[in-house]
């Protein structure tokens, strides 16, 4: 990634993704998001996100936001995002607060030459056998399975969860959400029995045409920069970095 970061792009692709992965508590702030999502590991929903600053007040905004975290009992996590501004990474630094988990937002087109994979099935809703092996897969513990299920039920976008089968056993996962123009994955995931056999990439392939089909033109993702093999397979689908993000422990 080199150069800034298309700024429109940024927005059109954290408003897209805060309603394919939308929390289920939002406090605005100044033109940040404070997300809570009781009992869901996911930091997106758990995080105070820029979505349109205002000017000269991320130290009260961050303030607010960390008595909102404390009263109920959890820490409070910054997600810097391009949109977040030189006054919040100024604030952050001067209060000594390190970065985490860098993640890179990357984007591929949708050409219409994309067709359907084989021994992939799409469905439009989230089965007990998709449900049950993503999450499995992505060593969800039991406590939090139905709040996974509860979060993907409030997804208003059209979603479509492929299941990758290898001798008609479903061994990877991945789901997306489409709409205006644009396709999220998310939820990737592989048996770690079936893994480095392609099921993965697969799956996204088949969610690539199957956007397609819903009228988006561009897919995104989400991934850590420390995942080289990850990032090696979406690299192989056309996949390049848009910008990146990084949490902040506040």
């Amino acid at each position: 990634m080199s150069g800034p970061a298309d700024r429109a792009l940024v927005e059109a692709l954290e408003r897209h993704c805060a309603k394919a992965w939308p929390a289920p508590e939002i406090v605005r702030i100044h033109g940040w998001e404070l997300r809570f999502a009781t009992g869901s590991r996911s930091k997106r929903i758990n995080a105070l996100t820029p979505m349109d600053p205002a000017p000269g007040t991320f130290a009260e905004t961050l303030d607010l936001a960390r008595r909102l975290c404390a009263d109920r009992g959890i820490g409070c996590t910054v997600r810097i995002t391009p949109l977040a501004g030189a006054e919040a990474e100024a604030e952050l630094a001067r209060r000594g607060i390190p970065e985490l988990d860098p993640t890179a937002v990357e984007v591929a087109p949708l050409g219409p030459t994309l067709a359907a994979e084989p021994d992939i099935r799409i469905e439009p809703t989230p089965d007990g056998g998709w449900l049950a092996g993503m999450t499995k897969a992505n060593a969800v513990p039991d406590s939090e399975k139905a709040v996974v299920a509860r979060l993907l039920g409030d997804v208003l976008l059209p979603q479509g969860f492929a299941t990758a089968l290898e001798d008609g056993e479903p061994v990877a996962f991945a789901r997306g959400a489409a709409g205006n123009g644009l396709l999220g994955i998310f939820h990737v995931a592989t048996a770690p029995e079936a893994r480095r056999r392609g099921h993965a990439r697969r799956a996204v392939k088949a969610l690539m045409a199957w956007g397609r089909r819903q009228g988006a033109m561009r897919a995104y993702l989400q991934v850590q920069e420390a995942n080289a093999p990850a990032r090696a397979l979406y690299a192989e689908l056309g996949f390049r970095a848009a910008y990146r993000y990084v949490y902040r422990p506040a």
